[in-house]
């Protein structure tokens, strides 16, 4: 009676964990994404891709966090899926980590992370990059934009003349994404051993 009471209990956290990831990328659905399904077949044939054990799900949880951070959104997915080949990693976990990062999340991501970035750089640097650490106005933001607006001459003049800066604050978000990215990741990481090992004992039939 104990054995079957926990048995129900399995399937049932198994059948919420399916739910919460129907959006992701699953064995069953790979071949429906634009670009994964060209990788369906091989990813198909690593059990490590679609495991939850510790082993599989830990490096998910951190590249996915350092990921879901990075200033790359438009192609999160695709890198997602390589660093889940890369590390043996589950694929499920790291992909839906990237919805995290959404058109009105990011600003608020990047913010944070280019805050977390430029205070290391700023303060254990050797270049205290003083550009960083200027505020830009609205009038910064409006002649950034108008520049870019005008094509191939735009980008010229952009790169002229905030080129410089872009890229230092593009590294400098870089750095803060994955300095933030391996906080959370270690934080998720042990609540994720937390629960496998509860969940284990609960799951084992006493005698």
């Amino acid at each position: 009676m104990e054995r079957e009471e926990s048995k129900e209990r399995r399937w049932k956290r198994i059948r919420i964990v399916k739910k919460l990831l129907k959006l992701v990328p699953r064995r069953d659905n790979i071949h429906r994404y634009p670009i994964l399904k060209y990788f369906a077949n091989a990813a198909r044939q690593r059990t490590y891709l679609w495991s939850f054990r510790v082993t599989e799900a830990v490096p998910a949880l951190y590249a996915g966090w350092i990921l879901t951070l990075m200033p790359v959104m438009s192609v999160q997915v695709i890198i997602a899926c390589v660093l889940a080949f890369l590390f043996r990693a589950n694929i499920m976990i790291l992909v839906a980590l990237q919805f995290i990062s959404t058109p009105f999340t990011v600003p608020f991501l990047w913010y944070i992370a280019y805050r977390v970035g430029a205070f290391f750089v700023t303060t254990f640097g050797t270049d205290r990059l003083q550009t960083l650490r200027q505020s830009y106005d609205l009038e910064w933001f409006k002649q950034m934009l108008n520049i870019l607006l005008h094509g191939q001459e735009g980008m010229k003049a952009f790169w002229s003349v905030y080129g410089q800066q872009f890229i230092r604050v593009f590294f400098t978000t870089t750095l803060g994404g994955i300095i933030l990215g391996i906080i959370l990741g270690h934080l998720s990481a042990a609540l994720y051993k937390y629960l496998a090992r509860y969940y284990s004992q609960a799951s084992t039939p006493k005698v």
